[in-house]
């Protein structure tokens, strides 16, 4: 099963393990970005880390980070 979650104009495409651990992939980023919990209520704060840690990764190469809805890679 897998489903969509959005924050701050970001999607990520979430799948659950056979465990019930929650596996999330932010969308339409040319960089990886995961992020795991394993609950619903964690889902969104484990998003809001994984997303500030793109922005600081960013900042640190000099590049800016691609806005919510851009071209898929």
């Amino acid at each position: 099963m897998s489903f969509l979650v959005e924050l701050e104009g970001y999607r990520a495409r979430v799948e659950r393990d056979r465990d019930g651990t929650l596996h999330g992939r932010v969308l339409e980023l040319e960089e990886l970005v995961y992020f795991k919990a394993a609950t619903m209520r964690v889902l969104e704060s484990r998003f809001a880390k994984a997303l500030e840690t793109y922005f600081e990764n960013c900042k640190q190469r000099g590049v800016e980070p691609r806005k919510p809805g851009g071209p898929s890679f």
